[in-house]
């Protein structure tokens, strides 16, 4: 039975690491910004998209986890922690992130 929950903890974290980094890439290494943009003016446009993406890394980032491990693999992609500071100051959103 330990074998496998270490074994689906890894695979998880494998998982994680390979969605940040997917995120991160995708988002692009601007400063600020969501993951569409208006053809016409070229302004960020908040879509479903950014919405379910905003909601599970803010829920990881503020959420006292079990184990840090999750949240330090995506805290490492910094790109994404800007990510949820930019849709949070575009739509007047105020979160207190957890410092562990």
């Amino acid at each position: 039975k330990q074998w496998y929950q270490r074994r689906v903890r890894e695979m998880l974290m494998v998982e994680t690491k390979d969605v940040a980094s997917a995120l991160t890439e995708r988002l692009g290494q601007h400063e600020s910004g969501t993951f569409f943009k208006d053809a016409d003016t070229g302004q960020d446009l908040i879509t479903e998209l950014d919405c379910l993406v905003y909601g599970h890394l803010n829920a990881i980032f503020m959420t006292k986890l079990p184990s840090y491990r999750m949240k330090r693999a995506l805290g490492l992609h910094s790109r994404l922690i800007e990510y949820c500071k930019y849709v949070e100051a575009k739509h007047g959103l105020k979160a207190q992130r957890d410092r562990s």
